[in-house]
């Protein structure tokens, strides 16, 4: 539910948007904001997915030390690498591309602050819940962006783009805040007196695993926008960055059910506890089917209409917002593969299936989108993601012997032993060894 409202107010926080940018400039926006999300994404090197799996694995093996070592590991990163990003790119934002020093600098502030708020999401989704997790990550900021944003709609007035950074910017520092405050008080006196233990070439080969990954994930994610951009125009790239954004619908219930599995099937997982671990796969399954009928059904009949409230020229992609939510909803109903992937150890292997795939969409880019325009992308995009999700989910059998997909829900008996029937390999890796590391 928190993701489901938190998508939401982003599509009211872009539809306000639109209203106060001219079509131009909204598209300008569209590609400074694709390229801020990948980079604070890229620029804590894989420390999301490590901290959460650090933090499970650690306080299963009852070492408070090796928790609190992770966490300073995690936060030097995160409080240093981002800034350094941000600042790279405003300077070859102005230098190369010519972009004004105010726009760059708000762009990098918005880089740093979502760096910083994705990391510490993880961190709350361990420690405090969902609730002050995805909640001040997803929902609160983007609420308190469409309350300014209303205002100044209502009243007639217009945005810049650098005001629009500034003003996302503040509202993720008070989210941030407020979800710091609450991380502090949940973790115990145990692990804040302790002295910390560190595992740095262990910890620093595992983020750049997940870092990989990450990067890919995130170009996969990302880098559509930024392409349409410069092969059409900025118009066409503010359109398609709304229609990608409103077929992710489905991806905003894989994340929701991601985020989920992340924070409750490291502990099952490593605990061995796998009739748990099926049911919560089942309940997840259930959930993501009944989203993708009901976001088939509301796109099918209103997809011209929802694109219109955005402006006149939106609801001519009314195809290419159909074509977008045929690959999303196939994407969504493989559940979450690759966050069973990388928490079962193959965080190595799982790159090169991203790589593969993103290289499959860019040819897929540049032969149809010369030839289709938008509606070429779109095509690109859906195939893409129909091949990766047959991809992980054939692996996720193969190498975890779970079925995360809908499909559990027709064939229950795949999982009824758990991953490698009797055994499961992660269990055996997260004993302690002869030094008291973990591997």
């Amino acid at each position: 539910m928190l993701q489901v409202v938190g998508a939401v107010v982003s599509f009211s926080m872009f539809l306000l948007a639109a209203r106060a940018l001219s079509f131009v400039d909204f598209g300008h926006l569209s590609m400074w904001l694709s390229v801020c999300q990948m980079g604070g994404i890229v620029a804590v090197l894989g420390q999301e997915m490590f901290i959460l799996r650090a933090l499970n694995e650690y306080t299963v093996a009852a070492r408070p030390d090796l928790v609190k070592g992770s966490l300073v590991f995690s936060l030097s990163i995160v409080f240093t690498v981002p800034i350094a990003f941000a600042v790279v790119m405003s300077v070859c934002g102005v230098l190369i591309f010519g972009e004004n020093h105010s726009l760059m600098t708000a762009a990098g502030l918005f880089l740093v602050a979502s760096s910083l708020i994705a990391v510490s999401s993880h961190i709350a989704r361990f420690s405090v819940g969902m609730v002050l997790a995805d909640g001040m990550r997803e929902l609160v900021w983007r609420a308190l962006v469409v309350a300014v944003l209303l205002t100044i709609v209502g009243a007639g007035g217009m945005i810049k783009i650098n005001e629009f950074f500034l003003l996302a910017s503040a509202a993720i520092g008070i989210a941030l805040l407020i979800q710091a405050v609450a991380i502090w008080r949940a973790f115990s006196k145990s692990i804040r007196r302790v002295k910390p233990s560190w595992r740095i070439r262990e910890w620093s080969r595992v983020s750049a695993g997940f870092w990989a990954s990450t990067i890919l994930e995130t170009i996969n994610q990302y880098l559509d926008v930024v392409i349409v951009y410069w092969l059409l125009d900025p118009a066409s790239a503010g359109a398609y960055f709304i229609a990608s954004r409103l077929a992710n619908m489905f991806a905003t219930v894989l994340s929701a059910v991601h985020n989920y599995a992340t924070r409750r099937i490291p502990k099952l997982y490593f605990s061995g506890r796998f009739d748990e671990l099926n049911h919560i796969l089942k309940l997840m399954a259930e959930v993501v089917l009944l989203c993708i009928v009901a976001g088939i059904l509301v796109i099918g009949f209103g997809a011209e209409t929802i694109l219109g409230a955005f402006g006149p020229a939106f609801a001519a992609q009314k195809w290419t917002l159909i074509i977008l939510t045929m690959g999303t909803v196939i994407y969504a109903a493989g559940g979450p593969a690759a966050a069973v992937l990388m928490i079962a150890g193959h965080g190595g292997r799982y790159p090169w299936v991203v790589a593969a795939n993103m290289m499959l969409r860019f040819a897929g880019f540049s032969v149809l989108i010369p030839l289709l325009g938008l509606q070429g992308a779109a095509v690109s995009t859906a195939f893409s993601l129909a091949i990766v999700t047959v991809a992980l989910n054939y692996l996720c059998r193969r190498w975890v012997k779970i079925d995360p997909s809908i499909l559990i829900l027709i064939y229950p008996s795949r999982n009824r032993k758990g991953p490698a029937g009797s055994s499961c390999p992660a269990v055996q890796t997260a004993a302690p060894t002869r030094n008291g590391a973990l591997v």
